[in-house]
């Protein structure tokens, strides 16, 4: 078996990779891993139809999707909707066969690893380590319904297990999820740091999500190993441009993230303050009584007569003397 990690259906949203790791992962003879994936004879999976169905209420045709892909990414690869059409069906039922631990957590995996998202066609653009995709549904609350599991499962599964019974071998793989911070103006976003384990392998990844309308665009970036904070932060606003500038051009408004509140400036510490002022006011006090009693000292009609006082004391020594 080679590495786990060789994915033949590329994923761009949160659980994606998973269930294409666990579909791909093992090498197996052709016959067999037809039946795996078809879930029967070959010849049933070729009733499907070769090409996705005509747009439908507000959808945008594949010439419009993939042309906003290839304005924006130069030399990108682009795909759409009929690259995957043909095994949409049999790729759903692959992936109900998928053990998931917490078993809640089934519904987000199985929606969120179709490469095209049930009701919508798709235009995918892939670049080196550098994913993008936008999809078109029907309307508004289509849109808003598959961003909703989005954004559940990005709350209650942030671990999960995924294990596969493939040509008599069980594959697992483990993934852990954690949101980030994102500005954007879009309608609805999200962002998030997804590390995937299976086998001894891993891969990191940092994915942007963002819907508009009847339209939903995802940008992912994998890297080889853990990035640090920083590198995650600068890459979530790169993804999050992208992913704006395809949102942008597909419906005629300028989507474009708002500008970093400024830091509050620090409060200065009420009791030192306080203190520094009732400080200052007995020193004032102070102060005052002290000119108070030098100007007293300084005035002659405060001071004492030496008369009246010696006279005092005679009257006083006088009257004792005669009473004595």
């Amino acid at each position: 078996m080679k590495s786990t990690l060789r994915a033949s259906t590329v994923a761009l949203t949160t659980a994606a990779f998973t269930a294409a790791l666990l579909l791909s992962s093992c090498d197996a003879e052709p016959e067999a891993q037809e039946e795996a994936l078809g879930g029967g004879p070959v010849s049933n999976s070729g009733q499907i139809r070769a090409s996705a169905p005509e747009p439908t209420g507000k959808q945008l045709s594949h010439d419009r999707l993939r042309s906003a892909l290839e304005e924006q990414f130069d030399g990108a690869e682009i795909t759409d909707t009929d690259t995957y059409w043909a095994d949409q069906r049999d790729l759903n039922r692959e992936l109900q066969k998928l053990a998931v631990s917490p078993t809640d957590c089934k519904s987000f995996v199985i929606t969120s690893a179709l490469p095209v998202p049930s009701g919508s066609l798709t235009a995918v653009a892939r670049s080196e380590n550098r994913q993008r995709a936008v999809y078109s549904f029907e309307d508004t609350e289509a849109a808003q319904s598959y961003v909703q599991n989005e954004q559940e499962g990005l709350a209650e599964c942030r671990e999960y297990r995924v294990t596969r019974e493939l040509n008599d071998e069980q594959i697992e793989a483990s993934t852990t999820l954690r949101p980030l911070e994102i500005r954007s103006g879009a309608e609805t976003s999200l962002a998030l740091q997804r590390r995937v384990e299976s086998d001894g392998d891993s891969e990191r990844s940092v994915g942007v999500l963002l819907s508009h309308g009847s339209l939903v665009a995802v940008a992912v970036e994998t890297f080889e190993e853990d990035p640090d904070e920083a590198e995650m932060d600068q890459t979530v606003v790169e993804l999050e441009a992208e992913a704006a500038a395809v949102l942008s051009q597909l419906t005629g408004e300028e989507i474009i993230a708002p500008e970093p509140e400024p830091e509050p400036e620090p409060e200065e510490d009420s009791d030192e303050t306080g203190g520094a002022e009732e400080g200052g006011s007995e020193d004032s006090t102070s102060a005052e009584d002290s000119a108070e009693e030098n100007d007293d000292a300084a005035d002659p009609d405060n001071a004492a007569d030496p008369d009246s006082s010696e006279q005092t004391t005679d009257e006083t020594g006088g009257e004792e003397s005669g009473d004595a």
